[in-house]
């Protein structure tokens, strides 16, 4: 857990970036949520109420969801491979800085394929923990959440 909070400070320098990914994740999320609505209004409103003149707004709403969900998805992506990168480059910057101010005898009982592989490893495995866990399980939370709650939620009177 010491790791974790050492490597924030790197996330910390990029907030706007952060906070644009996670909103475009709960928004996205969100639209999820109108469609089954649109299904059930269709259902209710068209096929059982027999009115046939709300079928194209209905139709609307649902597609104009679906364009903003995968938009908002797109952007987050893109976001994300921009802050994945920045922070990444950081950290390497940081890291290679620090590697150089080393003495000398500090690489004498230390084979450089070692050192070299290690690096490598262990940026990719904080790349891996920081940046895609915790957008892929808010993502996935917020699904589940907002299906099981929308299902779940008693009809309107």
């Amino acid at each position: 857990m010491n790791t974790v909070w050492r490597v924030f400070v790197y996330l910390k320098r990029y907030p706007l970036l952060a906070f644009a990914m996670m909103a475009c994740a709960i928004t996205g999320t969100l639209m999820l949520i109108v469609f089954p609505a649109v299904t059930k209004w269709i259902l209710d409103e068209v096929v059982t109420g027999h009115h046939p003149e709300r079928l194209l707004p209905l139709l609307a709403v649902a597609a104009v969801a679906a364009l903003l969900q995968n938009g908002l998805n797109s952007l987050r992506l893109l976001l994300n491979n921009t802050f994945e990168q920045k922070v990444i480059f950081d950290l390497r910057s940081d890291l290679y800085s620090h590697i150089q101010l080393l003495p000398l005898r500090w690489f004498d009982n230390r084979a450089t394929g070692d050192l070299m592989t290690r690096i490598l490893e262990d940026v990719t495995s904080v790349e891996r923990m920081l940046i895609f866990w915790p957008v892929a399980r808010c993502g996935t939370r917020s699904r589940r959440t907002g299906v099981i709650d929308y299902n779940a939620a008693p009809p309107p009177p």
